[in-house]
C-alpha cells in the first residue's frame, strides 16, 4: 500500500473513531432491555411503584442505600414514593428521587413498559464504566461492581389515550443507569433519537413541562426543623431543554448524560461530566441546569439557572437565547416574603429570583474525599452566596484584547457548579510534616537576583537591591514572591493537629495525635471552610466554639476591600502563629501554636498545629452559634497581632440556650524581605470581619467542621462596598477573579492557568498543549490552573530551578554491583557512604572480603568423638556413628528402634524359601519378592523399585505407593523425599529467626511508576525510597521479581500487557501483549521459569515461559474476580485469591491444573492480597472487607489472624517475620510483625495517591527444587506438580509438534 494510501487510511479511521460519540444515540444502543435480558416488568398502570432490594449500595447525595423505588411517572426514588398528587408539578419533592424524566405517564394501554433489574455482568458493567470514563476523561480506574438499570418504553402522557389528537400516538423511550463503585455512584441517562415525542403532561389541568434532575428532598436544618435540601435540576422551563436530551451530552455522545451522583465519606455535589464535545457542530451547550442549593447563611432559598457543561472551545458558541430582562439598569421590584420586605433587584442577564422556603439550612461545603484507581487533583466547585437584603447586579461585558471576541450571549449567573473530578481521600488528606522547616527557610541576604532565581516562587520574579535580593509575584499572582498564588483561584490547606486538651473538670487530659486538619477558600468571595478528622467524641462537642482553631486561613485570604490586603499576599505562607484562649466565666485557658509551612507541590498550604489547655465542657448534641465579630490586626516589622472577644451561645438537645464568651489573642512572626521598603504594609492596622459563621461536630464521622465568610478592610465605619467584586456576589466563577469596574459593574477573569469567559473557567492542560514546557529529562503532571514539572531518575533540578541535569551523586557501588567484593555465596558488601564501601566475608568464610575462603570445622573438633564430620560450603555437618545416637555434638551408644521400613525389609528378606538347609544362611527374599529400599535413617526411599520386573514407583513417607507414578523397565520416576527431614546438625539459627539479606528492597506500584524502598533488617529506610520507573500513562497493578535474572515483571490495564525490566536499568520488554483485557495479579516461579497470571475480565488463570510464549489458559471455569496469585515453587503449586462479592474464596491447585480445591470460602470479604512465605509455609492474605489480615497452613489448613482494624488493603508480600501491605486510603505501605501481631511500621510516598501490587527484590534466590528446573525434558511447556511434573502444550498447538505427558 502506497504512503498516500496509508494517509487517506488514517484519517478515516480517525473520523469514524470520532463518529462513535458525536452522533445521536440509537434506539438500538441503548443497554439491553426486556425479559429475554432477565428485566423485572412494573405493573402497568399511571402511578405504579414496585421496591427493589440492592446486592449492594447506591449513594445518593451523602447518603447509602439498599433499596430503591421504580415509578410509572419516570423516576426512582430512594423511599416508597407517596401519591403522584403530593410531587407532580410541585417540585421540588420532599423525598429523594432521580428525575429520569419526571411527568404524569401511563403504560396501562399494553404498549408501553416498564423494566428494571440489577446487573453485575462483566458486559455491562465495562459498558457504564465506558460512559463514565467519556464523561470523566481525567479519571481512571472506573471499575463499577453493580448497575441498577431502568427502562420506560413506550410511554404515553396520561389522559391522551383516544383522544384522536396525535398525542395518544406520541411516545417516549428513555433509560436510567444507576453504575456503583465502593466510594460513588453515578447515574447515566440515555435519550435515544426519535425517543421523546412529548415534551408535557397535564398537571391537575395544566400544561407541566417534564423534568430532569436529582432531587436531595428534606434534610436537617437548624434546631433539628427538617428543610428542603438542593434539587438539581438538568433541564429548564423552556421546551428546548426538552428537546436537547437527545441533541446534546455531557459525555461526548448525543443523548448521553452522565452525573456523579453520592460520594462517600463525603460528598460536595451533583457532577456533570465534563465532556460536551461535539465537533460537528458549533453550537453544543447544554441547556442550564437549575441548582436549590442549601447555603448556610440564608433565610430563603434561591432558585438559579446555572450552565453546568464546561465547553472546552477555542470560541465560545452562541448559546439559544432565553428571555432575560434587558436593561441594565431598572427599577427594584419589591418582593414580600415571609419575615421580611425590602427591595429585590432583577438581574439583567440572569433569571429573577424566586423564594421558595422562609427557613434556614445547613451548609454544604466542600470536604476532601477517596480517590480511585490514579487520581488527578480534583478541580473546585464554583459557587457563589446570594444574600437576600442585598441587591445582585449584572456584570458589564468582559473585554478581551483583539482580535479574540468570545461569541456568546445571556452569559448566566454562577451558582454551585461542583468539581468533575473524583473525590481524593476517605478522610482529611493525609500530608506529611516537615519538621526540619521553619519560617526562615528562606531567609534572604545579600547575594544577587543570579544565583538565588530559584528560591523564588515560579510565579514570580526576582529583583535586585542595593543590600540584597527580593521576589515580587508576578502580575495576576499575590504572595510574598516566595510563595505566590493565582488570583481568584481557591485554595487548600492540609495539616496534622496535636497536643492535650482537658474537657471540663477531667482531670485527664484528651490526647490528639496527628488527626487531620483540611481547610478550604473560595477566594474570590472570602468563605473558608475547615475541617478536622478522628475527633473522639468526648472532645468533639466542646470544639465547636474554637472555630478561630482554622480561621487563620480566612484572614490569610480574606476577600479584599479597596486599598487593603490579605494575610497571604502580605507575608505569604511561612509564618508561625501562637494564640491564647480565655473562657468566660470559667476562665479556662487553651494555647494555640500553628506553624505555617509554604505551599507543598500539591498547591496545598502546609500547617501544624498544637494544641494545649483546657476547654470548658459542652454536652453532647448541643449546637454552638457565634456571633459575628470584628478582629483588629496591627502590622509591624516581621510581626502581627490582634486580639478580639468572641461570643457565642450554646443550645444544648433540651434547647436550653445559654450564652458565653471568650477573649482571643494571637501573634503572628514572619520573615519578610527588608530590602524593598515598597512592599512593607502601608496601613499599620486593619480590621477583619467574620460573619456568617457555622460549626458542627458530625458525630457519625467523628469531624468537627468550621465555615465562615471573611473580609479585611479599614477599621473606620464608613459606607460598606456596593461592587460585588467587594461584597462577594458577583457570580464569578470560582477559579476566576472578579475586577471591579465603575460604580456596581464589574467583569471576570479566569485565573492563571484556566480558561474561559470568567463565568466558566477550565483548567487548561499545559502538558498537552506544551509538551515540552518541562523540558528534557522531565516529566510533566498537570495540577488544576498549573503544572508541575518532576525530573526523571538520575536528574535534578540545575540552579534556575527549571532545567533537569544530570546528577552528581556518589555511587553505591554494593547496589550497582561494580565492586570487587568475593562473590554473593562468600562475602557481603556494605556500603558506607559517598562512593565507599567494605567487604567482609560471611560466616564460615575467612579472608578479607574480596577473596573468602571456607572455614574448615571439621579440622576444629567440633563434633563428638563417635561422630562423623563433615564440611560443606559455609558450615559443617555432625552425625553419630552406625551404633549411636544423638545430635552429632552429643553421640550415646544404643541401639534404637527399627523403622518401619527396617521392619517392612527384615519382613521381606525372612521370607525364604522352603529349604530347611537355606535357612542357616543369612536371610534372603524368595525369587520375585519385593524389599523396600531404607534411607540411611530407616525411611522409605522416595523412590521404590522392583528389580524382578523391571518396574519404578513413588511412595510417600509410610511407604504407600503414590498413583501414578509407576514406569517400566528402563525408567525411574523422579520422586519428591516426602520422609521428614531429620533435625539439622551444627549450629544453626533459631527457627523462628530469619537472618535477612542485604540489599533487598520493597517494590510497589502507583499508578505511572514503580517505586523502590531499601529495607535495613525490617525497617523501611524511608528517606532513601526513590522511583524505580516511570511508565507515562499506564496504571501498574500488580508487580513480580524474578530473583535469578533479576527482572521486574508487572501488569497494567491501560495497554492491557505484561511487561518487563531488568532491575539495574535498561530498556522494557514487552512479554504479552494481545488477548488481556484486565490482568490485575502476576506471579512467577524462579525455578520452573515460569510466569502465572490472572486476568478480571477474561475470568482465566493463565501460564507461560518467561518470555510470554507457551501460553496456556489453566483454568477459566468458576472464576468471578480473580485478582492475586502466588506461587509455592518447592510444592509445585499454585494459590489465588477469587473477590467474588456473592462468594469470594482461595483456591490452590498444581501448577499444571490439576487437584484444584478451595481452601477458604468462609468469613472473607475482598481478598485483595495474597503472599506465600515458604520459610514457615504459610499463605496470608490482606481482605479489605473484614479489614484483617490472616495467615493459613495450607496443608493443616490452620487459620489465624495477624492484625485487624486495617483501613483498605490492596496488595500483600511476605518478608521474614513480617508482612507489607499497600493500603489505598492509607496510601501508604504498612508494615505488620507477624510475632506480635501489630502494625510497626509506615512508609508514605512523597507523591500521594493509590498504592497497588508490592514484592521484594531478594538478593538471593531462596532454595528450592522442582521437576521443572530444567524443563523436565519436555517439548514445551513443563508444568511442576506434587510428586511429579506434566508436559502440556500451549494454547495455539504448537503446529502439531508437541508432545503432552504426565511424568
Amino acid at each position: 500500500m502506497s504512503p498516500g494510501s496509508w494517509s487517506w487510511l488514517w484519517v478515516w479511521s480517525c473520523l469514524l473513531s470520532l463518529s462513535v460519540w458525536t452522533r445521536a444515540l440509537e434506539l438500538e444502543e441503548l443497554f439491553e432491555f426486556g425479559e429475554e435480558a432477565g428485566d423485572q416488568q412494573l405493573q402497568p398502570g399511571s402511578d405504579s411503584s414496585a421496591g427493589l432490594q440492592l446486592n449492594g449500595s447506591v449513594l445518593f447525595f451523602s447518603d447509602s442505600f439498599d433499596k430503591v423505588y421504580i415509578n410509572t411517572n419516570g423516576f426512582v426514588s430512594f423511599a416508597e414514593p407517596p401519591a403522584e398528587v403530593e410531587y407532580l408539578g410541585k417540585m421540588p419533592a420532599d423525598f429523594k428521587m432521580i428525575a429520569a424524566l419526571l411527568g404524569d405517564l401511563d403504560d396501562s394501554d399494553g404498549q408501553g413498559k416498564v423494566y428494571f433489574r440489577q446487573d453485575d455482568s462483566p458486559e455491562v458493567l465495562s459498558r457504564a464504566a465506558e460512559h463514565i470514563r467519556q464523561a470523566f476523561p481525567r479519571d481512571t480506574g472506573v471499575e463499577p461492581t453493580s448497575t441498577l438499570i431502568v427502562t420506560w418504553e413506550n410511554m404515553a402522557a396520561a389522559g391522551t389515550s383516544g383522544r384522536g389528537d396525535g398525542l395518544d400516538a406520541k411516545r417516549n423511550t428513555f433509560q436510567l443507569v444507576v453504575a456503583s463503585m465502593e466510594s460513588s455512584s453515578y447515574a447515566v441517562l440515555l435519550y435515544p433519537r426519535d425517543g421523546l415525542q412529548f415534551h408535557s403532561t397535564s398537571v391537575g389541568g395544566e400544561t407541566k413541562l417534564l423534568e430532569t434532575g436529582f432531587n436531595e428532598g428534606l434534610v436537617q436544618g437548624w434546631f433539628w426543623n427538617n428543610q428542603p435540601g438542593t434539587y438539581f435540576r438538568v433541564t429548564t422551563d423552556e421546551e428546548t431543554s426538552i428537546r436537547d436530551l437527545t441533541e446534546k451530552t455531557t459525555s461526548g455522545q448525543r443523548g448521553v448524560w452522565v452525573y456523579e451522583i453520592g460520594s462517600a465519606p463525603f460528598f460536595v455535589a451533583i457532577t456533570p461530566g465534563v465532556n460536551s464535545d461535539l465537533p460537528d457542530e458549533g453550537n453544543t451547550t447544554e441547556p442550564p441546569a437549575t441548582v436549590l442549593p442549601r447555603q448556610p447563611d440564608e433565610v430563603n432559598f434561591t432558585t438559579k439557572e446555572t450552565q453546568v457543561v464546561p465547553e472546552q472551545k477555542q470560541e465560545f458558541p452562541t448559546e439559544s437565547p432565553t428571555e432575560y430582562p434587558e436593561s441594565e439598569s431598572m427599577e427594584p421590584e419589591v418582593v414580600e416574603g415571609p419575615g421580611q420586605s425590602g427591595p429585590e433587584y432583577p438581574e439583567s442577564e440572569t433569571v429573577t429570583p424566586t423564594y421558595t422556603n422562609p427557613e434556614r439550612a445547613p451548609p454544604r461545603y466542600p470536604e476532601p474525599s477517596e480517590p480511585r484507581y490514579p487520581v488527578s487533583e480534583p478541580l473546585e466547585p464554583r459557587r457563589t452566596i446570594p444574600e437576600t437584603t442585598q441587591p445582585r447586579y449584572s456584570p458589564i461585558e468582559p473585554r478581551y484584547p483583539d482580535p479574540v471576541q468570545p461569541r456568546y450571549t445571556n452569559p448566566e449567573q454562577v451558582q454551585l457548579v461542583p468539581p468533575y473530578s473524583r473525590p481524593h481521600q476517605p478522610q482529611i488528606i493525609i500530608v506529611d510534616e516537615d519538621e526540619g522547616l521553619n519560617v526562615n527557610v528562606y531567609g534572604y541576604d545579600v547575594e544577587r537576583c543570579a544565583n538565588n532565581r530559584h528560591k523564588c516562587s515560579a510565579f514570580a520574579d526576582c529583583r535586585d537591591y542595593s543590600n540584597g535580593y527580593c521576589c515580587h509575584c508576578k502580575p495576576g499572582f499575590y504572595g510574598n514572591g516566595k510563595d505566590c498564588v493565582a488570583e481568584g483561584k481557591p485554595q487548600r490547606m492540609n495539616g496534622k493537629v496535636n497536643g492535650r486538651v482537658f474537657v471540663g473538670n477531667s482531670p485527664s487530659p484528651v490526647e490528639l495525635s496527628n488527626h487531620d486538619l483540611h481547610s478550604y477558600v473560595v477566594a474570590n468571595d472570602g468563605r473558608a471552610y475547615v475541617a478536622i478528622s478522628n475527633i473522639p467524641d468526648s472532645l468533639g462537642p466542646s470544639l465547636q466554639p474554637l472555630s478561630s482553631l482554622g480561621g487563620v486561613i480566612g484572614w490569610a485570604f480574606a476577600l479584599e476591600q479597596p486599598g487593603y490586603q490579605n494575610g497571604f499576599s502580605l507575608i505569604g505562607g511561612e509564618f508561625s502563629r501562637q494564640a491564647e484562649v480565655i473562657f468566660q466565666p470559667g476562665n479556662e485557658r487553651l494555647s494555640i501554636k500553628q506553624q505555617f509551612k509554604g505551599i507543598d507541590e500539591h498547591d496545598h498550604l502546609v500547617v501544624s498545629t498544637e494544641l494545649e489547655g483546657r476547654l470548658p465542657a459542652v454536652l453532647p448534641g448541643s449546637s454552638v452559634q457565634i456571633s459575628p465579630y470584628k478582629e483588629i490586626y496591627q502590622y509591624d516589622r516581621d510581626l502581627i497581632t490582634s486580639s478580639s472577644n468572641r461570643d457565642y451561645t450554646i443550645t444544648s438537645p433540651g434547647s436550653a440556650v445559654q450564652p458565653r464568651s471568650y477573649q482571643w489573642r494571637q501573634t503572628i512572626t514572619f520573615k519578610g524581605c527588608q530590602h524593598d521598603a515598597a512592599i512593607r504594609p502601608e496601613l499599620a492596622t486593619q480590621q477583619l470581619s467574620v460573619d456568617q459563621i457555622f460549626v458542627m461536630f458530625d458525630a457519625d464521622n467523628h469531624l468537627i467542621r468550621y465555615a465562615m465568610s471573611n473580609r479585611i478592610g479599614s477599621v473606620h465605619s464608613a459606607l460598606p462596598e456596593q461592587n460585588p467584586c467587594f461584597t462577594g456576589r458577583h457570580g464569578c466563577d470560582i477559579n476566576a477573579v472578579c475586577k471591579p469596574g465603575d460604580g456596581l459593574q464589574f467583569t471576570c477573569e479566569c485565573s492563571s492557568g484556566f480558561t474561559g469567559d470568567g463565568r466558566y473557567c477550565y483548567d487548561a492542560d499545559e502538558c498537552s498543549e506544551t509538551p515540552q514546557v518541562c523540558g528534557a529529562n522531565a516529566v510533566c503532571s498537570n495540577q488544576p490552573g498549573t503544572f508541575r514539572c518532576q525530573c526523571l531518575s538520575g536528574f535534578v533540578f540545575a540552579s534556575d530551578g527549571k532545567t533537569c541535569i544530570e546528577e552528581d551523586r556518589p555511587v553505591d557501588h554494593c547496589r550497582r554491583g561494580s565492586h570487587d567484593c568475593d562473590v554473593a555465596e562468600r562475602a557481603m558488601c556494605s556500603y558506607t557512604g559517598g562512593s565507599a564501601f567494605v567487604c567482609s566475608c560471611l560466616p564460615g568464610f575467612t579472608g578479607d572480603g574480596r577473596v573468602c575462603r571456607d572455614v574448615d570445622e571439621c579440622q576444629q573438633d567440633r563434633c563428638h568423638r563417635d561422630a562423623a564430620c563433615s564440611n560443606t560450603l559455609g558450615s559443617y555437618a555432625c552425625q553419630c556413628h552406625p551404633g549411636f545416637h544423638g545430635d552429632g555434638f552429643q553421640c550415646n551408644p544404643t541401639e534404637r528402634e527399627k523403622t518401619p521400613c527396617e521392619r517392612h525389609r527384615e519382613s521381606a528378606q525372612s521370607s525364604t524359601s522352603d529349604s530347611s538347609f537355606l535357612s542357616f544362611f543369612r536371610p534372603r527374599p524368595a525369587v520375585g519378592q519385593y524389599v523396600p529400599q531404607c534411607d540411611e535413617h530407616g525411611s522409605y526411599q522416595s523412590t521404590q523399585c522392583h528389580t524382578s520386573i523391571g518396574q519404578c514407583w513413588c511412595v510417600d513417607a509410610s511407604g504407600q505407593e503414590l498413583p501414578n507414578t509407576r514406569t517400566g523397565p528402563g525408567n525411574t520416576p523422579l520422586c519428591i523425599d516426602q520422609a521428614v527431614t531429620p533435625p539439622p546438625v551444627g549450629p544453626t539459627p533459631r527457627p523462628d529467626v530469619h537472618p535477612v539479606a542485604p540489599g533487598t528492597h520493597l517494590l510497589f506500584a502507583q499508578s505511572g511508576k514503580i517505586e523502590h524502598v531499601p529495607l535495613d533488617g525490617y525497617n523501611i529506610k524511608k528517606e532513601e525510597a526513590k522511583p524505580l520507573l516511570h511508565i507515562p500513562d499506564r496504571v501498574v497493578i500488580a508487580v513480580a521479581y524474578d530473583c535469578v535474572e533479576k527482572m521486574v515483571y508487572w501488569t497494567d490495564i491501560t495497554g492491557p500487557a505484561i511487561s518487563r525490566a531488568r532491575l539495574s536499568g535498561g530498556d522494557i520488554s514487552p512479554v504479552i501483549t494481545t488477548g488481556l483485557q484486565s490482568p490485575e495479579g502476576i506471579a512467577i516461579d524462579h525455578v520452573a521459569r515460569l510466569l502465572f497470571w490472572t486476568d478480571s475480565m477474561r475470568d482465566t488463570v493463565e501460564v507461560s515461559q518467561l518470555d510470554g510464549s507457551q501460553r496456556r489458559v489453566l483454568f477459566d471455569t468458576d472464576l468471578i474476580n480473580p485478582r492475586p496469585i502466588v506461587t509455592n515453587s518447592a510444592y509445585g503449586r499454585l494459590y489465588w485469591a477469587d473477590w467474588n462479592r456473592d462468594g469470594p474464596k482461595i483456591e490452590m491447585a498444581n501448577m499444571d491444573g490439576t487437584e484444584r480445591v478451595v481452601l477458604v470460602k468462609d468469613d472473607l470479604g475482598l481478598p485483595n492480597g495474597l503472599t506465600f512465605d515458604t520459610d514457615n509455609q504459610q499463605l496470608c492474605w490482606a481482605d479489605a472487607g473484614t479489614r484483617r489480615v490472616e495467615c493459613m497452613d495450607p496443608h493443616r489448613r490452620l487459620r489465624r489472624t495477624i492484625v485487624e482494624g486495617i483501613q483498605y488493603p490492596f496488595a500483600l508480600v511476605s518478608f521474614g517475620r513480617n508482612l507489607y501491605y499497600t493500603d489505598w486510603r492509607r496510601e501508604a505501605v504498612v508494615a505488620v510483625d507477624r510475632q506480635s501481631q501489630r502494625e510497626t511500621d509506615e512508609f508514605l510516598p512523597q507523591r500521594r495517591s493509590r498504592l497497588y501490587g508490592i514484592t521484594t527484590t531478594p538478593t538471593q534466590c531462596q532454595q528450592a527444587y522442582n521437576y521443572c528446573a530444567n524443563n523436565g525434558s519436555c517439548s514445551h511447556l513443563c508444568l511442576p506438580r506434587l510428586g511429579g511434573f506434566t508436559c502440556r502444550c500451549p494454547d495455539d498447538g504448537a503446529g502439531g509438534r508437541c508432545v503432552e505427558s504426565n511424568l
